[in-house]
């Protein structure tokens, strides 16, 4: 749950893609969101992120980045080291992945199937770790879905976002790190690790018990922080739609965003309602949109009446 103090809510997944683009939740009524929608009409939007469907990084991390102070170029926002407060060394996550291997393509399947409990993944870190330190790279546990990763191989990496590419085919400039001077290096350490897995008694044990195998570390938040940004009690980011939305669960996505209006969203119209100055940032697959309180004036109050003014309609358009 966010912080009742932070003035600026953003909202991952506030618009979601089932299968063939179709949304996830077509035409939510007003009676659904009550409280968004007259939020809605209190405010404008004031900035949006553009990232389309295909960019390497998703539009509310993107969004929450240029919030936080952080480099917000898509692909290269250092997550790994902001979240581990990490400054001077190029760092990054390691997260432990199942990928589905076809004749002609392969598929990265949503994290949470995992299911990866501390002890296995402790012992697959155990395992990866002499072979990352031979290419100068250093592995810390930090919970079972994620590793964190220290070394100059890191610096400059452009990586994927897994949020974006969990349940999709990939392309071959997805795995492969193109361009980059430690490119070779990352893909011989990938095909290591898919033969190391492959044998490794935690795989046996999870086939045992009909569980997708551990098979691929897939990299992102790469990069290097030289200071930590300034503290941003402001902002708070709900995060409740994320995994009915990557589960493609469309009625449990539905109960998630009635659920976020009934409390997150009702919150901060209450705050606005009061005369607090607040913002809502609505982010989808493609792009966030910011909005904040509309001008009060009579002036503005008539321009308002006589404009479009912001609906539920725009989900459609995140």
């Amino acid at each position: 749950m966010p912080h009742a103090d932070a003035s600026h809510l953003l909202i991952p997944y506030a618009a979601a893609c089932a299968h063939e683009g179709q949304a996830l939740w077509p035409a939510p009524a007003a009676a659904d969101l009550p409280n968004l929608v007259a939020l809605l009409r209190r405010m404008q939007a004031v900035d949006r992120i553009d990232t389309g469907a295909e960019g390497p990084s998703m539009p509310h991390e993107l969004a929450l980045a240029h919030l936080l102070g952080l480099p917000a170029e898509p692909g290269r926002v250092p997550w790994a080291a902001f979240e581990t407060r990490t400054t001077g060394a190029p760092c990054g996550w390691l997260r432990p992945c199942h990928l589905q291997v076809g004749a002609d393509q392969v598929l990265l399947a949503p994290p949470g199937q995992l299911a990866l409990d501390e002890a296995d993944s402790r012992a697959l870190l155990d395992a990866a770790a002499p072979f990352f330190a031979e290419d100068g790279i250093t592995l810390r546990y930090v919970s079972p879905d994620a590793w964190l990763a220290t070394g100059e191989p890191l610096r400059g990496l452009p990586t994927w976002s897994m949020d974006r590419l969990a349940g999709r085919h990939l392309m071959p400039e997805v795995l492969h790190f193109t361009g980059h001077p430690h490119a070779a290096r990352w893909q011989r350490l990938h095909n290591e690790m898919q033969m190391l897995f492959y044998a490794h008694r935690v795989n046996d044990e999870r086939a045992q018990r009909r569980q997708p195998l551990v098979n691929a570390l897939w990299v992102t938040g790469a990069g290097v922080l030289d200071a930590l940004p300034a503290p941003a009690p402001h902002v708070a980011v709900d995060s409740r739609l994320r995994d009915s939305a990557l589960a493609l669960d469309a009625h449990a996505y539905a109960q998630a965003w009635r659920a976020l209006d009934a409390d997150s969203i009702a919150t901060l119209l209450v705050r606005l309602r009061a005369g607090e100055a607040v913002h809502l940032t609505l982010a989808g697959e493609r792009r966030a949109i910011t909005y904040a309180c509309a001008p009060t004036g009579l002036g503005a109050r008539l321009t308002r009446l006589f404009a479009a003014r912001p609906s539920l309609a725009v989900l459609d358009t995140l």
